[in-house]
């Protein structure tokens, strides 16, 4: 399921030149023939050329999570989830969504339960995880999560914990936790809020998008001022963005004050790949070989990862 990483997406991870990217993927698989090396590596030898780099994924908890719908929050979530794992960190990505979009778009279904039955105690979430691909597995969602609010209103645990402890005995398989979110205030986004390394709000270009940010990062301050030892960090992501509307440059001017997010230098521009890879059950790494979502995709996830900080520079890469 989860496709190589190309040499020429190599060389751009690693700040390399294509011929320093060829050395060192080949340094990393010996088997990697010279009338092969298109096909790139698999995860498995990606995570072992950034080894050899250096670099190691850190253990982060991302949430994407905006109370206005529509902003292409399950679009993020389901592509990144799927980048990282391609880039060969182990990723769980628990789907928070009675809409269960983030499922459908893994083309699975729930068989041994979905989180609402964690809460209730009627399954574990190491039961109810689907394994796609070594690295990617996926804690599915349905309808039945509409329960969700239910049943943590009758459930009187420490909020600063509660997640924590549901998730403790699998959190040491995984580099990241990616959850997609409802866009609702509600309990299930509250406790998601406080266990979160990361927080992504994906917004458009367009008045109500903007209103339910602003809502957003208002109730993740009241968060942080209930609980003053939380430091996320927020990342403000612009999806969708389209030069050819004044109101996507009208929009991006207004967006200097927002607290203590910050406004990642990244834009999501529109691409009918999007659309595409939605239609086919897809990522848009499986769909085109090069397009806009592709590499837009690939430069948040980098961000995310913590790639592009590591690689700054020459990248580590011998001249």
């Amino acid at each position: 399921m989860v496709n190589n990483v190309r040499l020429d997406e190599i060389s751009a991870i690693l700040n390399a030149t294509p011929d320093q990217a060829e050395r060192l993927s080949r340094a990393t698989d010996p088997d990697l023939a010279p009338e092969k090396a298109t096909s790139g590596l698999t995860p498995e030898k990606m995570r072992a050329l950034l080894d050899r780099r250096g670099f190691r994924y850190p253990d982060r908890n991302i949430i994407f999570h905006c109370l206005k719908g529509g902003a292409s929050k399950t679009t993020l979530a389901y592509n990144s989830a799927f980048r990282i794992a391609q880039l060969g960190a182990k990723v769980l990505l628990v789907d928070l969504d009675k809409q269960a979009n983030a499922t459908q778009s893994f083309q699975c279904r729930p068989e041994r339960g979905v989180f609402v039955d964690a809460i209730t105690g009627q399954q574990s979430i190491e039961k109810m995880i689907l394994v796609l691909h070594p690295f990617l597995h996926v804690v599915p969602s349905s309808l039945q999560n509409a329960r969700l609010e239910t049943e943590l209103i009758h459930r009187r645990k420490n909020p600063r914990t509660y997640y924590q402890s549901l998730f403790a005995p699998v959190r040491d398989r995984y580099d990241f936790l990616i959850f997609d979110l409802p866009p609702d205030l509600s309990h299930n986004t509250y406790l998601s809020t406080i266990l979160a390394d990361t927080i992504c709000i994906p917004i458009n270009a367009d008045e109500y998008s903007i209103a339910g940010m602003r809502m957003t990062l208002e109730s993740i301050q009241s968060i942080r001022q209930e609980f003053e030892d939380l430091d996320p960090e927020i990342f403000v992501i612009w999806s969708r963005f389209d030069t050819r509307e004044k109101s996507s440059l009208r929009y991006l001017a207004e967006l200097k004050d927002i607290g203590d997010a910050t406004l990642l230098p990244i834009v999501i521009r529109t691409d009918v790949t999007f659309k595409h890879a939605q239609a086919s059950k897809k990522s848009v790494f499986q769909i085109k070989p090069r397009s806009n979502a592709r590499q837009d995709i690939d430069i948040l996830v980098r961000e995310l990862t913590g790639l592009r900080a590591y690689f700054g520079g020459n990248g580590g890469i011998d001249s």
